[in-house]
Formats: C-alpha cells, sequence, structure tokens
C-alpha cells in the first residue's frame, strides 16, 4: 500500500489544529506564523506530494498560506485517512540585529493521503482545515471526475488547474463550465496552460506594434504554430482571433478562420518538442513576419521579410515558463481572465 513520506510529522486526524498549536508554542520567537490565502492542492498521483511540496515552500516565501495537500488513492485496498504537518518558514529581516535571530515567517502545510472509499470525505477535511474566512485557492491536477461535489467547487474562489494534462479537453472543459455555474458570483478559472502563454502573447503583441508589420495583420492569409502541446497551440490560436476579429468556419470538412474583411485565412498547428511555444509564423503573398524560440532560451526572436523590404531581426523577452513561476503568477493576480474565455470561445469547434 502506497504511504507518502518526507511530508512532516504524522498526527491523529482529530488532533491536527491541537498538534499545530504546539509546534508553534514549541518554537522559539523568531518564527511568526502568516497565513493570506488557503492553498489546496489535489492530486491522484503519489510521486506529485514530493513536488508539491517542494513548490509550497518556494510558494511561501512570497505568498504565505496554509496549504493543504491531499492525495487520492482510489485503487487502495483498504480505506483509511491519514494526515501530516509541517511547516515552512523564510526569513524576512535582512541579517542579525541587536544579537537577536533573524524574524522567520512560517506558512503551515497539511498533508492528507485518503484511500478507497475516504475519498469521498474531501470536502469535509478540506472544509474543516481551512484558515478562518481566507480566500480558497484549489489547484486540481490532472483530470476532473465525475460526478461534481456542489458544495466543494462552489467554495472555491480560484480554481486552478493545467488543461495541457488533459486527455479530453472537450469533456473536461464542459465540466469547468459546470463548475463555473455552481455560484451566482462564478468562480474565478486559472488555466496553468492559458498563463504559460503570457510571454508568447506579449511577444506578439511587441510585434504587431511594428510599422512593418501593423500595415500587413489585415491581409495574413496563414498562420503556423508550433507548440509541444495541441491544446496549447490551439489557445494561442483563439488568442489571436478573438483579439483580430477572426470567425471560425468549416467548410467541406476544414476549418479556417475569415477575417474583418472576409479574408479566409489557413492555420496549421504543429506538435514539437521543447518550449510551449516555439513558432508562430504570418504570411501572405508579399511578407512572411513571426516569432521563433529555441529550447531553452529566454527570448524570442521575431523576424519580418518580403518582397519590399529586408529582414528586421528584434529580440523579446519570452516570459517565464517554470510551473512554479506560472503558479506564482496565478496567486499574484486578482480578478478573472475574460481574454480566456474568448479564445475558449473561438477554439470551442475546434476541440
Amino acid at each position: 500500500m502506497t504511504t507518502l513520506t518526507n511530508v512532516g510529522m504524522p498526527v491523529e486526524i482529530g488532533r491536527i489544529d491541537r498538534e499545530l498549536g504546539r509546534l508553534w508554542e514549541e518554537s522559539d520567537d523568531s518564527k511568526t506564523r502568516a497565513s493570506l490565502m488557503n492553498l489546496a492542492i489535489y492530486t491522484e498521483d503519489a510521486e506529485a506530494i514530493s513536488a508539491n511540496t517542494a513548490r509550497i515552500s518556494e510558494i511561501a516565501d512570497a505568498h504565505a498560506c496554509r496549504a493543504i495537500l491531499i492525495f487520492v488513492n482510489f485503487s487502495a485496498p483498504e480505506s483509511r485517512a491519514r494526515a501530516w504537518i509541517d511547516a515552512h518558514c523564510h526569513v524576512a529581516g535582512g541579517g542579525f540585529a541587536a544579537g537577536k535571530h533573524e524574524r522567520q515567517i512560517c506558512s503551515e502545510q497539511i498533508t492528507f493521503q485518503l484511500d478507497g472509499e475516504m475519498a469521498a470525505a474531501m470536502p469535509n477535511i478540506v472544509f474543516s482545515h481551512l484558515d478562518s474566512d481566507l480566500p480558497l485557492y484549489f489547484w486540481r491536477q490532472g483530470e476532473f471526475r465525475k460526478p461534481l461535489n456542489e458544495k466543494l467547487w462552489s467554495r472555491v474562489d480560484r480554481l486552478i488547474y493545467d488543461s495541457s494534462d488533459w486527455r479530453d479537453p472537450e469533456d473536461q472543459f464542459q465540466i469547468v463550465q459546470e463548475i463555473d455555474n455552481f455560484t451566482e458570483t462564478h468562480t474565478t478559472l486559472c488555466d496553468l496552460n492559458w498563463t504559460r502563454l503570457l510571454g508568447s502573447r506579449f511577444a506578439l503583441a511587441q510585434l504587431f506594434d511594428h510599422s512593418g508589420v501593423l500595415a500587413h495583420i489585415a491581409d495574413i492569409r496563414k498562420v503556423t504554430i508550433a507548440s509541444s502541446q495541441h491544446l496549447t497551440g490551439l489557445l494561442l490560436l483563439g488568442w489571436l482571433a478573438a483579439q483580430l476579429g477572426w470567425k471560425h468556419q468549416s467548410l467541406l470538412g476544414r476549418d479556417s478562420f475569415l477575417s474583418a474583411d472576409g479574408i479566409p485565412i489557413t492555420f496549421e498547428i504543429k506538435e514539437t518538442p521543447g518550449e510551449a511555444i516555439s513558432d508562430c509564423t504570418f504570411s501572405n503573398d508579399d511578407v512572411t513576419f513571426g516569432i521563433t524560440r529555441e529550447t531553452g532560451c529566454s527570448y524570442y526572436n521575431a523576424q519580418i521579410s518580403g518582397r519590399k523590404m529586408s529582414a528586421a531581426p528584434m529580440r523579446i523577452p519570452a516570459g517565464k515558463s517554470k510551473l512554479t513561476d506560472i503558479l506564482l503568477m496565478e496567486l499574484g493576480r486578482g480578478g478573472r481572465h475574460p481574454l480566456y474565455g474568448k479564445a475558449l470561445a473561438v477554439i470551442k469547434p475546434l476541440l
């Protein structure tokens, strides 16, 4: 039977609050418990717990929180629930002062393993261990399952997921929409697959501002996107179409777009190893322009070439792509993602 390791001190679930209190009572005066949010991370992969614990440590340095890590093992031969507690402390001061130790800000981590039928207790376990009335950020790793627990999802303030992990995007997006409809104010949807496109979208916006490109945007006939994952490329295509006013059309089983002026635009998405977006190129009969990125490079190379112009290379920052950095961007921002919804509406027929 799978048993988690290196996740802290084992405790009885009914004594978690008491043991956390004792943990802080036994610590020295240099440590201060802090929390600005509840961050729950759900996984059905035991190996992900170690990586998630390391991420919590990084996150806590920037966003003090109560972290609730949940590992569910539906296939366990026995039904049981176990728990562990830990703390992540980071120095808040700048060195030693007046003989006193540096002050440390600490975030709590509670880890649960739910085996077999105990998985059904997950919502109650989460609710009973939230830190007061602080907002709940819930990162659901992997694919959503039905039936959905409305009590759980309606309490989530920001629902975090990564659509690049999904085998059936059409079904998963439908489930996400159902979750979004559980509350009147709606849960804020945070797709990490969308967030990792921020650098690519910024680079393309910079490219479109170039005078040599601006004159040809309305004349685009084809767009080619190279992406490490097909859905990531589709999301970028959806953003482009929504921002440029392209409308999807399907003729004789072939998908394409129409520009605002009625010009047909074809597209191609190539799955290539490497970066989330390694190439995005636009072309017509007279000019070609776009951005390319080598694996591991922190910049996009932007180029413009055509019959009446010479190559005009540019270098544009590609933004952050590490998963923890992407998650930190989501945790650090507020509000919804209106452009994400528009992009999804465009690509829905292409899923």
